[in-house]
């Protein structure tokens, strides 16, 4: 595995449940992700304890909100496997191509170079091109 893919969600957000029914239900799309990451959910708004990083026992909502700063859903936080957060991308993706655009984001090292704006522009750029 290359990472760790944290979808940081809540029950009421319309965008969280566009993604699960457009996106992340689609095959290719779970094929891809399962194969590069550990893939997790948390819900901010959730009492349910899990243990961070650092091994210490936090509420969801604790995790998200004072280590991480989520307030808007959904974020997909990409982290190594050390729990070091790499990037993070606000919002739903437009479609599963561009979900998948930003797993390729992460996985190939892009994120290091250029933002994914600008990746994503660059995609659509080589699409047009063919």
């Amino acid at each position: 595995k290359k990472g760790i893919m944290i979808m940081f969600e809540m029950d009421e957000c319309p965008f969280c449940h566009r993604m699960k029914q457009r996106v992340l239900n689609q095959a290719e799309v779970q094929d891809y992700f399962k194969q590069h990451f550990l893939i997790f959910s948390v819900d901010i708004e959730g009492d349910v304890e899990i243990t961070d990083f650092n091994g210490k026992r936090v509420t969801e909502k604790e995790f998200a909100f004072k280590q991480f700063r989520v307030r808007a859903t959904p974020v997909f936080g990409f982290f190594d496997l050390n729990g070091k957060l790499i990037t993070r991308f606000t919002g739903a993706s437009k479609d599963s191509r561009e979900f998948l655009w930003l797993g390729e984001f992460v996985v190939s090292g892009a994120y290091k170079e250029t933002n994914f704006p600008r990746y994503k522009r660059q995609k659509r750029k080589e699409l047009r091109g063919r």
